[in-house]
């Protein structure tokens, strides 16, 4: 059974539809996949049902953004009841502080342009509409539409000019998120640990301040990481008796090629005999 537990659709930052992924999936022979948005659950119960149209399975997922130690994470939450209410207005206040870190950019530039011929406003903003079927987020669309980044990795850069960083957000707690997707009945996994500590002596003491928070699993499997890396991270998911999974992290056509890394679906399934999952 080959699986792909990481996956975006245009409820947060990818292009496809819950039936479009579910397609994609069946025709790579992917039999479990998990669309896991940013701090949304909104393709569910959808996904389910694109997943039952093509005789394969889906569990429900979504992707946090925590902060711990200061610096910022995030973790797949995975099985969880998506009408849990706690849950749900823990990931209604992430969202909202995701999303505010794009109007404090809109409002920084309309205070200091950086291209006086292209002004931009917050009221402006606030009136704008995109098709979410391109990708990223109104943020990233808005600064294209208005001509001040020429496609998505430019626009991103702005919010590094304009000095406004994940680590400055009002996001929770990774022992706050951790605690969230148990009490929901799900399963908290560390996603792409190779984005936040490198191959080094380290490795495996970084990995366990975040199981120390609240973490079950760590996803070993994924574009980036190196075939030494994923292996330190297997040997310590069997060391702690953790969860181990796999993830594509696909976005559709959005930004499916970062730094010569290709992220689609696909990329990093597995067969759920390599993994340790709680079912």
């Amino acid at each position: 059974m080959l699986c792909d537990l990481h996956i975006h659709s245009y409820y947060s930052d990818g292009t496809w539809s819950s039936e479009k992924i579910a397609s994609i999936c069946k025709e790579k022979q992917i039999e479990l996949f998990s669309i896991t948005d940013h701090n949304l659950l909104s393709a569910y119960p959808e996904a389910i049902q694109a997943a039952n149209q093509y005789g394969i399975r889906c569990i429900t997922g979504v992707e946090i953004d925590c902060i711990l130690n200061a610096k910022s994470f995030h973790v797949l939450g995975y099985g969880v009841d998506p009408s849990n209410e706690p849950l749900l207005k823990l990931l209604k206040d992430a969202r909202k502080v995701l999303d505010q870190m794009s109007d404090r950019l809109v409002e920084a530039i309309e205070q200091n342009p950086f291209d006086p011929e292209h002004p931009v406003s917050v009221q402006d903003y606030l009136s704008y509409t995109y098709s979410p079927s391109r990708g990223g987020w109104k943020g990233l669309n808005y600064l294209i539409d208005r001509n001040l980044a020429h496609d998505f990795d430019s626009a991103l850069s702005l919010y590094g000019q304009y000095n406004i960083s994940y680590e400055q957000s009002a996001f929770p707690s990774m022992e706050e998120t951790c605690k969230a997707i148990v009490a929901a009945g799900g399963y908290p996994v560390l996603a792409h640990p190779s984005n936040y500590f490198p191959l080094d002596d380290t490795l495996e003491e970084n990995l366990l301040k975040t199981v120390q928070a609240g973490v079950q699993g760590i996803e070993c499997y994924y574009p980036a990481q190196s075939p030494q890396y994923t292996q330190r991270c297997i040997d310590f998911c069997n060391a702690h008796q953790l969860y181990i999974t796999c993830g594509g992290d696909s976005h559709g056509e959005f930004q499916t090629e970062v730094d010569g890394v290709f992220y689609y679906i696909g990329t990093s399934s597995v067969d759920k005999s390599k993994l340790k999952l709680w079912f």
